[in-house]
């Protein structure tokens, strides 16, 4: 069945334009504090878009009043924030074991956001029934302690469980977004965009479109070929961790920053730091680069979009896996 991709999801008194990236914020594998980010995201008004914060490095925050300023005043500039459960950044401070849903839905209130990933369990059931009502039980949970803010359930499985987990999971909540690992879908980037495909063919099946959200996925690259095969959301720390050449759309060091700082007037900017300077431009590109990947989205056009913007060689192998024809 084939479900139009709409144009925008609604969140709260917001539409989220679709697809769109969420920089994330995170005390993983990163240069600055989590408030540090926040405040600086907060800051660069010309910027505004929507950004991802975790609910576990919020919670680490000694003085968090800052925080919660930043984050309001974020949300009154038209920004829209994602609250992660906080279990990727546990999982890697090896603080599982103290790190519970209850923690979560504290922060939940504390720190009020629009949108949120549900306490995901990254060793669920083998069972399929059973798996699809620990995530609904979880998400009920999660959205009574939410409120007004919107709970996004995830789904960790094998790439070929996704499918029909994903849809059950969205049939039983009547969500509108579903989110699942990039990392589930499979090994090489060919297997995982042939996932998202069957993935966006089993939400469909529903009638109505859901949105489905890839995490970890912060590539330019990757998000291009993930949306042509019907992915709609994305999260990634690339946008602090790397520094992008807005004409190739690769990624380098975030030390080599400098041979792209002409490329965009945060690179002339004085008055900013060097890693500010950076994350600007990074922003800059990511905010242009999806805008012309939702002008292509709008007109038809994603096939072209991948055809522009990827090696000759890397669209040949993409556009065998999506059924394009070819020069």
């Amino acid at each position: 069945m084939t479900v139009a991709r709409p144009t925008g999801l609604t969140v709260g008194t917001r539409v989220l334009p679709l697809p769109v990236y969420f920089p994330s914020i995170s005390s993983v594998k990163t240069a600055l504090r989590p408030q540090e980010y926040l405040q600086l995201l907060s800051s660069l008004g010309r910027l505004k878009g929507q950004f991802l914060v975790s609910a576990f490095d919020l919670a680490g925050i000694e003085q968090p009043q800052p925080a919660r300023d930043a984050l309001a005043s974020a949300r009154q500039a038209g920004i829209v924030t994602l609250m992660d459960s906080g279990n990727y950044e546990s999982f890697w401070k090896d603080a599982q074991s103290d790190w519970k849903q209850a923690d979560f839905h504290k922060m939940l209130r504390k720190f009020p956001c629009d949108l949120a990933f549900g306490f995901d369990e990254q060793q669920p059931p083998a069972n399929a029934d059973e798996h699809v009502a620990l995530i609904v039980e979880r998400w009920r949970a999660d959205q009574a302690a939410a409120g007004s803010c919107q709970i996004v359930p995830i789904v960790h499985a094998s790439a070929n469980e996704l499918p029909a987990l994903c849809a059950a999971v969205a049939a039983e909540t009547g969500v509108t977004m579903v989110a699942v690992p990039e990392r589930r879908l499979g090994d090489g980037i060919l297997d995982r965009a042939r996932a998202v495909q069957t993935i966006r063919a089993a939400l469909n099946e529903l009638g109505r479109y859901v949105v489905l959200h890839l995490l970890g996925t912060g590539n330019p690259i990757s998000i291009g070929l993930y949306s042509a095969m019907g992915a709609d959301s994305f999260d990634g720390l690339e946008w602090c961790q790397t520094v992008v050449d807005h004409e190739t759309g690769l990624l380098y060091h975030l030390s080599q920053a400098d041979f792209f700082a002409g490329q965009t007037a945060w690179g002339d900017d004085a008055s900013l730091s060097f890693q500010a300077r950076t994350l600007a431009h990074n922003l800059e590109f990511f905010a242009d680069w999806m805008r012309r990947l939702r002008d292509a989205a709008g007109q038809g056009r994603l096939n072209e979009f991948c055809r522009s913007n990827l090696s000759p060689r890397a669209f040949r192998y993409i556009a065998d896996v999506a059924g394009w024809s070819q020069p």
